[in-house]
């Protein structure tokens, strides 16, 4: 009788440590689809801004994040873990006629305030993502990676801010950003890996 209880205390042990450590499911299904809804919202710059801050979107305005960093930790812990999981991140773009020529502002002024919307999803294996214009109903780019990683540090002394907090992802990973970074300005064939920053707090 004894060993009979013994075994199943010992079953009923290792059921719950297998839940423990077994993956999460993935986000979930109401919070998804209120992820793609936003996603495949059309409206301006401005609009889409203002809606992303009321939602559980992580918003990045000209490379400082300014809501929901709290979603966008989260959705780190959860990955790291192996866990599959999903966010909806905002990064908005303005224009700054101060830093640029009179003629090049007079091109390209028109394009801006800009919003991208980036649906990043998880399966425990591989990060996809796809994006899209505010104002536009085409997805403007789908991909997939390998890996997630975290940078931090100072650029050099003539960047316009001091420090630099990135999440890359990549399908070959780096020792640090500056190695990254020193392959967009190398000339030599495959130099230039294939990354992208999606999130990116920048003071």
């Amino acid at each position: 009788m004894r060993k009979t209880i013994a075994v199943l205390l010992l079953i009923c042990m290792l059921t719950a440590l297998a839940a423990c450590t077994g993956k999460k499911t993935e986000t979930d299904p109401e919070e998804k689809a209120k992820m793609e809804e936003l996603f495949q919202k059309n409206c301006s710059a401005d609009e889409a801004l203002k809606l992303a801050k009321e939602s559980d979107v992580v918003v990045m305005e000209d490379m400082v994040c300014t809501s929901g960093k709290n979603v966008w930790d989260d959705f780190y812990k959860a990955v790291s873990a192996g866990n599959p999981a999903s966010v909806l991140c905002a990064t908005y773009y303005t224009i700054d006629k101060n830093h640029m020529s009179p003629e090049l502002y007079e091109q390209e002024k028109d394009k801006y305030p800009c919003l991208y919307f980036t649906l990043l999803e998880y399966d425990g294996n591989v990060f996809t993502t796809k994006s899209r214009d505010s104002k536009s109903e085409t997805i403007e780019g789908e991909a997939s990676y390998k890996y997630i990683q975290h940078f931090t540090g100072n650029p050099p002394p003539t960047a316009e801010y001091s420090t630099y907090d990135y999440y890359v992802l990549l399908d070959e990973k780096a020792e640090n950003w500056e190695e990254i970074e020193a392959g967009l300005f190398s000339s030599q064939y495959g130099a230039c890996r294939k990354h992208k920053i999606i999130y990116s707090d920048c003071r």
